[in-house]
């Protein structure tokens, strides 16, 4: 037989083979109030701006995400978490506009809105190599508006954003700007930074990127390749005009909103089907982007072959608390329970089980931790939760009465069953 030591062993052992898949997190109690108060500002901000609530599987089929990355589907598909089934291919979602947009042009959502505007939340998943903080699974909160391609949506989702943001008392915020064009002017753009670079010397990646995109070589974080991208051309000396009329239009609209606004001509995003607009809100004088997106006028193109405008943002809710905490951002706190039941004795349990439901069902919060045996633990563990306790013992339980105390001033009452909830709520007046 194997000695104890060794049986101790093997749990450990067993313990560590189980654990949470690299690149993703756990939202832990101890968090819980920071990720509350995240979900109700843009609950609350989405009402506000007159946004629809939407939700899409958290699985669809795996050419959603390859038709929407254009020229780079090789490297969208190396990024996808898989699944084949009988029925066909099928990938964790990798982004949340690309299932909207399915969802607007399966169900005919224009008809129930026009411009349709939404709201919707929930994990984004990546496949890679884990380094530098990659995470595997994203949550995301997304705001989009999908049926018209005025400049006014443009800046409107950044303000809800922005709005949700401020909500959770973010002060500092600043919008980093550009545009990346059309077809037609991007496409002029493109062949000239090509000729450019190649010119140059890059980092291997670099050269990988040319021949697909060359705009998507801003995104090398390489020293060396950042000092070459300050000398190349930029797209702004190649807009046509109605890109150049649509991005004036955006920033008079910035202006006018009193944003703190940053262009930069050599940012860009990783989606390719974006075009025109693209932002990213960030936050801190050692920024960190919280929120991006931009308009996105191919990608119903590239999916259906049809023309159907849109733009929209998704904010990391991550990182949004990681600066929370770091900024000393604390989301108020969550009322805790004024009402505490203790139960001592088997009999007393089965009754207060009872008349906690009772409590509960008309509205009355009811903290509990009726597993504790004796008195003093239960009153203990009362005296951090609340300000009211209601006491049953044996004595109670035959009664059919319940004992309510004051927990600061001692002060105490018997009360009756049969009218518990009208009496608690007069001792929490």
């Amino acid at each position: 037989m194997p000695t104890q030591k060794k049986i101790k062993q093997k749990k450990t052992k067993s313990s560590q083979d189980i654990a949470s898949v690299s690149g993703m997190r756990d939202i832990h109690p101890k968090d819980g109030e920071w990720w509350r108060a995240i979900i109700d500002s843009g609950r609350a901000i989405a009402e506000i701006y007159d946004f629809a609530y939407i939700e899409t599987p958290i699985i669809e089929s795996t050419d959603l995400f390859l038709r929407s990355a254009g020229v780079e589907k090789d490297i969208a598909k190396k990024r996808l978490f898989e699944i084949e089934t009988k029925e066909g291919r099928f990938a964790l979602r990798s982004d949340l506009s690309a299932p909207v947009l399915r969802s607007y042009v399966e169900h005919r959502l224009g008809y129930f809105s026009s411009p349709l505007r939404v709201y919707h939340y929930g994990p984004v998943f990546r496949n890679g190599p884990i380094k530098d903080g990659f995470e595997r699974e994203v949550k995301q909160w997304g705001f989009d508006i999908v049926g018209d391609n005025d400049p006014v949506y443009d800046v409107q989702v950044m303000l809800v954003a922005m709005g949700m943001l401020k909500q959770l008392k973010f002060t500092d915020l600043k919008v980093k700007i550009n545009t990346v064009g059309c077809k037609v002017c991007r496409t002029n753009y493109r062949d000239k930074l090509r000729a450019y670079l190649k010119k140059q010397k890059l980092c291997e990646d670099c050269k990988e990127t040319i021949e697909g995109n060359p705009m998507h070589c801003f995104l090398c974080e390489n020293s060396s390749c950042k000092a070459i991208h300050k000398e190349a051309p930029i797209i702004l000396d190649f807009l046509c005009q109605g890109c150049n009329n649509h991005f004036k239009s955006v920033l008079e609209f910035v202006e006018e909103n009193g944003i703190a606004y940053e262009p930069d001509p050599y940012f860009v995003r990783e989606k390719e089907y974006y075009n025109r607009t693209i932002f990213e809100v960030i936050s801190g004088d050692n920024p960190l982007s919280l929120a991006g997106g931009g308009r996105y006028d191919y990608l119903a193109d590239m999916l259906f072959g049809k023309t159907i405008p849109g733009v929209g943002v998704a904010l990391s809710l991550q990182r949004i608390m990681d600066r929370m905490k770091a900024k000393g951002l604390h989301p108020q706190k969550k009322e805790k329970p004024k009402v505490f039941f203790i139960a001592v004795g088997e009999q007393a349990k089965k009754m207060s089980v009872r008349l906690i439901n009772e409590l509960r069902g008309v509205g009355i919060p009811v903290a509990e931790e009726l597993g504790k045996k004796t008195l003093r633990l239960q009153l203990k563990a009362a005296e951090k939760e609340a300000g009211i306790a209601l006491i049953v013992g044996q004595k109670e339980a035959f009664e059919g009465t319940v004992m309510i105390r004051n927990i600061k001033t001692g002060a105490q009452e018997t009360l009756v069953t049969e009218k518990l909830a009208e009496q608690v709520r007069k001792w929490l007046k």
